[in-house]
């Protein structure tokens, strides 16, 4: 009866899992959705301001322009009308700037934690894996016991798998120098 309740148990927990993988992805898609809507939005209207920011600098070309072709000098031009104009969209083209930078660190941060999820869940499906040999005597206790270990320390060290992998992405090191590391931290 032992061995049928082991496999009962784990198949229970396969589905758990597969169920709260499911909410996982679905959540994950709209907080991506919503912040590329979001990035998209903010970049439109620094976009607007831009042009509009353009028009004024041609006006104030035009002015000066006109003023040297009049008066032969150089000099001052009254452009304190456009300044003035200018200075709000200025700013808000600045809080924009501000907005972006944030939500660009917000979805790198959303995707970092997505990431963690997908390793956490790939844990999870090893361990349920594992945890079936196991059940059926496929695996001896020794072995599933290295098995999780190794798993665990893919988990446990996301953080410098993932730098290391960044490494290798941007050719600081090379796809042998990469395995060799990521050897050395899951064993």
């Amino acid at each position: 009866m032992g061995i049928f309740d082991k496999a009962l148990k784990t198949a229970k927990n396969v589905g758990d899992s597969l169920a709260s993988s499911a909410v996982n992805v679905g959540s994950s898609a709209g907080t991506m959705v919503q912040d590329n809507s979001e990035l998209t939005n903010l970049k439109m209207q620094i976009n607007v301001i831009e042009q509009e920011l353009d028009a004024a600098y041609i006006q104030i070309g035009r002015k000066y322009v006109q003023h040297v072709l009049d008066t032969g000098d150089m000099g001052n031009i009254d452009v304190a009308d456009l300044l003035k104009m200018m200075d709000p969209k200025l700013s808000r083209k600045q809080e924009l700037e501000q907005e972006l930078i944030e939500l660009e660190k917000r979805m790198k941060q959303n995707a970092v934690l997505r990431e963690k999820e997908r390793v956490e869940q790939e844990f999870q499906a090893e361990k349920t894996k594992l945890d079936r040999a196991l059940a059926m005597d496929v695996i001896t206790q020794d072995e599933y016991n290295f098995k999780i270990s190794v798993a665990r320390k893919r988990v446990d060290n996301f953080e410098e798998i993932r730098r290391i992998e960044q490494q290798c992405e941007m050719g600081i090191i090379t796809q042998e120098e990469k395995n060799a590391r990521i050897s050395e931290l899951t064993r």
